[in-house]
């Protein structure tokens, strides 16, 4: 399936260290691999919930690693499970999320992290380095797409360190990212987060353009204007609280489906 192992035991080390993990903490794992960083996982945190989607994989992992009861190994596509029931018996923990997530699905797992209702207490994430730089992009950098706007909304991301392609077996052609990622001050609802996805997505269609053009199609832009939103902008330009104010707007005036 494409997978790449983490194998570096320094990379492994880190990556705990930045989890910040204790007895009181249930972990999410994406891709639980040869259960290296599972391992890790389990000497630290309360509960690991590691999901595998190679019943291969799963079956090994789950044979090596008999000693750590505080696992539970899901042979499970993550992006199909329901995440929110598999939660729920461990409600009195602090969630957090720690893994090397699959590279080829990287943005449908962070859109499925974002879209439901729980504020994550930390994500440590290690992603292929072009993906890093996308979540991390600034307004105003061509770097910037949909996924940026949305994350940034709910997260402050950090990028820790960077991974050499060295430290995995079998050698990516890429080299890869640690971002650390804690909550923001003020972080939307998932109404509003879901309501953003779906206007970036329109704009972003056309991110070279001005966001005046794609708005002709709804509204009069000077309507978006007067409210203070620059429609001389590109999507890549727009902040996070002028995408906000954006979808609040053309819900309020019915303007389009969000």
């Amino acid at each position: 399936m494409s997978q790449n192992f983490l194998v570096n035991t320094g990379v492994l080390e880190k990556i705990i260290e930045f989890s910040d993990l204790n007895r009181s903490d249930c972990v999410v794992e994406i891709g639980t691999g040869m259960g290296n960083l599972t391992e890790h996982l389990a000497q630290y945190g309360g509960k690991v919930l590691t999901f595998e989607i190679d019943p291969i994989l799963y079956q090994k992992t789950l044979h090596r690693l008999p000693s750590h009861s505080n696992i539970h190994f899901f042979n499970q596509n993550f992006l199909k499970t329901d995440l929110l029931q598999i939660l729920a018996p461990f409600s009195k923990y602090s969630f957090k999320v720690v893994a090397n997530i699959p590279y080829s699905i990287s943005s449908a797992i962070l859109y499925k992290i974002l879209q439901i209702p729980i504020l994550w207490a930390r994500l440590v994430l290690l992603v292929q380095k072009e993906f890093g730089q996308k979540i991390m992009a600034q307004p105003g950098e061509k770097k910037r797409v949909p996924l940026s706007v949305i994350f940034q909304m709910r997260y402050r991301v950090q990028q820790r360190f960077e991974v050499s392609r060295g430290s995995f077996r079998p050698m990516p052609r890429v080299d890869s990212l640690v971002l650390k990622c804690l909550p923001g001050p003020y972080p939307p609802d998932i109404a509003t987060i879901n309501r953003v996805a779906n206007l970036t997505q329109y704009f972003f269609q056309q991110k070279r353009k001005r966001i005046s053009s794609r708005l002709r199609r709804i509204i009069d832009p000077e309507v978006i204007n007067n409210a203070g939103i620059p429609i001389t902008k590109r999507p890549e330009d727009l902040t996070e609280l002028e995408w906000t104010k954006l979808a609040e707007i053309l819900t309020q005036l019915k303007k389009i489906e969000l």
